[in-house]
């Protein structure tokens, strides 16, 4: 079976934000509508893996570098691929090509965890098929695994969880997450830089009516932000930006 998977699409404006371009979190949908699309041809989609498995997919982490901005109109190519899996985990890979040049690269970790209750599966116990292995050299930089402490003075705003960030899983949408971290920014902030590196951790559950508390942190070039419900981590993401005249050039 192939584990390697192209998607083709044009930007249109739905996919565009006030700087003319696709922000991080439509990026972050493209990404997922591909890596879906070849879960859905091997297999691993939502309803097969309950059905055959009574199991499901969480991504864990997943890091993205952008390269060059995705304008309006562009004719995109997104790439997924998988690397040979672990005992419990699989790492996805999905690169974002215009023409012949990479614009987008990412990586993330997906686990499989059991549906009734919710721990870690052993691939082994879902029959996770034998991929032909296609490797490829675009990798992303590691991972920073930066966590900050915060506290009140760190504090943005609070998201109530509502029906239409929930999921299949019945959990908010990984999506949302993306959404929350960039509303840490104004308008203003986000005309002037643009997102260069994006790291996000998927570290506990919310569902409909939670209150998150979102906090945004800056350590030299990195910002940090952190959503939680009361003392337990729901997510963190930490950006690294580049400034809008140095990309550019």
């Amino acid at each position: 079976m192939n584990n390697y998977h192209i998607e083709k699409c044009k930007i249109d404006d739905t996919s565009i934000d006030f700087n003319m371009t696709v922000p991080i979190y439509e990026i972050m949908r493209l990404l997922q509508m591909a890596t879906f699309v070849h879960a859905d041809m091997s297999g691993l989609d939502h309803d097969s893996m309950l059905n055959k498995s009574n199991a499901f997919w969480i991504v864990t982490k997943m890091k993205v570098e952008i390269s060059d901005d995705i304008l309006p109109n562009e004719k995109v190519k997104v790439i997924t691929w998988t690397n040979p899996p672990s005992m419990l985990r699989v790492n996805r890979n999905v690169i974002i090509k215009s023409s012949r040049k990479t614009k987008v690269k990412a990586s993330s970790e997906w686990c499989c965890l059991d549906a009734e209750n919710r721990k870690p599966r052993k691939l082994s116990s879902i029959n996770y098929p034998d991929f032909d292995v296609r490797l490829d050299t675009s990798k992303t930089t590691p991972f920073t695994n930066l966590k900050l402490d915060v506290d009140a003075s760190d504090y943005c705003y609070t998201k109530i969880v509502r029906s239409t960030d929930i999921d299949v899983n019945n959990h908010t949408n990984n999506l949302k997450y993306n959404v929350m971290a960039m509303d840490c920014f104004s308008v203003e902030e986000l005309r002037e830089k643009q997102v260069k590196e994006y790291e996000i951790y998927y570290v506990n559950e919310s569902h409909e009516n939670d209150s998150i508390d979102i906090y945004k942190k800056k350590q030299g070039k990195y910002y940090y932000i952190e959503g939680r419900i009361k003392d337990k981590t729901i997510f963190r993401v930490v950006i690294r930006f580049s400034n809008k005249k140095e990309r550019l050039k």
